[in-house]
């Protein structure tokens, strides 16, 4: 306990040395410096999700969400978003629940999976957690693409009678500084064309028992190598 609190108030101290950075090298107009203060805050490479429970949308949603995407691992067997996928999806459901052992129905594995492949899910966890990190009176967090190249990573498996995943997300946003940003930009969760003062890519990986419910989720931030 004393060990995990420690480990806490390490990370808390590395974050609000690093919001104070951030505000500083943004009023400055220093972006290799803005950049330097992220690359050296380790625990942007793992910060902890909370579980998904409730869809938040209807399957119907999440299923023509997943039609437009471009880009789809499954079990490393590439797909683009169309009915193939959906129905090559749930035949594997219908194949890892009639594995031995394993007590789930076809349509609950689907329905559970289907809600938490979508992008939307993954952009606005990642928004609601790192906006309050890196986001400052000087800096403004904003998706900047809904449809890019990422793919969207999905493995599933049955171990000991119980379907695990391995889900992999990654969503594109933009650090703006507030003096540059024009007043058509400021969308909420709406993406913006403009090109980013820092471009960061933010990716939700998370390991699942499906059976059980029982998940680990977090958000690891990816930044440019160079300024350009």
């Amino acid at each position: 306990m004393a060990a995990a609190t420690l480990s806490m108030s390490k990370q808390e101290s590395a974050f609000s040395n690093m919001q104070l950075s951030l505000s500083k090298y943004a009023r400055a107009n220093d972006r290799r410096m803005v950049l330097r203060s992220m690359r050296d805050v380790k625990y942007l490479k793992c910060i902890p999700l909370e579980p998904l429970t409730t869809p938040r949308d209807s399957l119907q949603a999440f299923e023509e969400e997943l039609l437009m995407e471009e880009n789809i691992l499954l079990n490393g067997v590439q797909f683009s978003g169309s009915r193939h996928f959906l129905t090559t999806l749930k035949e594997l459901c219908a194949k890892l629940c009639d594995h031995d052992g394993v007590w789930m129905e076809v349509d609950t594995l689907y329905e559970n999976l289907i809600s938490r492949m979508a992008r939307s899910t993954a952009s606005a966890d990642s928004f609601f957690k790192l906006n309050p990190l890196v986001g400052s009176g000087d800096l403004l967090l904003m998706p900047t693409s809904h449809k890019h190249g990422f793919a969207i990573k999905l493995n599933l498996y049955v171990a000991n009678g119980q379907i695990h995943s391995t889900l992999s997300t990654t969503n594109a946003f933009g650090l703006f500084r507030k003096a540059d940003v024009r007043p058509a930009d400021l969308g909420g969760m709406s993406s913006v064309a403009s090109r980013p003062w820092v471009a960061l890519h933010a990716v939700v990986e998370e390991r699942a028992n499906v059976s059980n419910g029982k998940s680990v989720r977090h958000v690891k931030v990816k930044l440019p190598e160079s300024l350009y």
